[in-house]
């Protein structure tokens, strides 16, 4: 009898202790969502700010009916380049979260911050590239969904767009 209640009580902290194991194996890791993080966006302003080139403060002299005068420095226009951090979107599977580089009102580069790993890896490997290449071609995030990855890749979408909406 001694025999039964020992495993009443080991059997269900066995099965719990093997369940807890598998959820912190599919819960994302750090290094899983920051993968791409500091991806290259085509120039150097992570702030958010636009970057502009330094205008030039030297005077050029002209000549003018036999007297010099100098002339005011050009102010060279300023650049609309811009990286712009998206929202951080949570949905089902985990947390979206892209940045953008813009050129005026051209989308030029999109890069992932956070993106879903661990066991769901394979759905931000297939939606990821895909929807990128669809949002740059089409300038809008009014694309159609990766197959097979329809969470993943409406939430890269709604946060390209809170992106473009701080723009």
């Amino acid at each position: 009898m001694a025999e039964v209640g020992f495993f009443r009580r080991v059997a269900p902290a066995l099965v719990l202790a093997a369940a807890g194991g598998v959820l912190l194996y599919l819960l994302p890791t750090g290094t899983d969502s920051d993968l791409n993080a500091g991806e290259d966006l085509g120039f150097t302003d992570t702030a958010g700010a636009a970057t502009a080139p330094a205008a030039s403060s030297a005077t050029t002299p002209t000549s003018t009916s036999g007297s010099t005068t100098a002339t005011a420095p050009s102010s060279a226009p300023a650049s609309t380049k811009r990286i712009i951090k998206g929202d951080a979107i949570n949905f089902r599977f985990g947390t979206v979260q892209v940045k953008i580089a813009i050129d005026g009102t051209t989308l030029i580069n999109i890069a992932t911050i956070t993106a879903p790993g661990g066991g769901y890896q394979r759905y931000t490997d297939r939606a990821i590239p895909e929807m990128k290449a669809k949002i740059l071609a089409a300038q809008s995030t009014r694309v159609s969904a990766a197959s097979g990855a329809t969470y993943t890749s409406v939430a890269y979408a709604q946060s390209v767009q809170s992106a473009l909406d701080k723009a």
